[in-house]
Parts: C-alpha cells; structure tokens; sequence
C-alpha cells in the first residue's frame, strides 16, 4: 500500500515538473499569480458565505433550555455526623443570608 501511494507522488511530481520546466520565468510568474487570485476568491467567498449564513433566519438553530435539577434535601442520618451536618448547614446558610 505504501509502495502504491509512492508511486502515484513519484508520477504526479514528474508529471508537474514536466510541465513547470516547460514555462518561461514569466509563465511561471503569472500562473502563480492566477493560482494565488483563484484561491484568495475562494477564500474570500467561503468567509462572507458563511458570515451571510450565520445572520439568515434558517440557518439559526434552536436553543437547548436546560431546567434545574431538583435535588433532594433525602441524606440517610447514618451517613453523615452532627458536626458534618452543621458545617454543611452553615455553609449553604451563608448563602442564604
């Protein structure tokens, strides 16, 4: 697979380069530049596209709402102790303040 995808590189490489030597230092210039103004339009297009896209109506997607979670104030009795309980107490107290 590795020896296969050389091998394609290897005959496009020689195959541009057959054509790059062919041109005079102007061609070449100006084709750099054709290339150059083709992918800065590109460019350019895609970035306004998609600053247009945002701001159109179907292109708005819906906000999720999340609600609040309930969370139970069911803590077994056994589980914490009383001095565990105060300070949690005192805590979400000052909160409440």
């Amino acid at each position: 697979m590795e020896k296969m995808y050389v091998r394609i590189k290897d005959f496009i490489g020689g195959r541009l380069r057959g054509l790059c030597d062919r041109l005079s230092p102007r061609q070449r210039t100006a084709t750099v530049l054709v290339a150059a103004a083709l992918f800065a339009l590109g460019n350019f297009y895609m970035i306004f596209r998609a600053v247009y896209d945002i701001g159109r109506e179907d292109a708005r997607r819906e906000v999720i709402r999340i609600e609040p979670l309930d969370i139970p104030d069911i803590v077994p009795a056994d589980f914490l102790s009383d001095g565990r309980i105060r300070e949690m107490e005192e805590f979400f107290n000052q909160f409440n303040r």
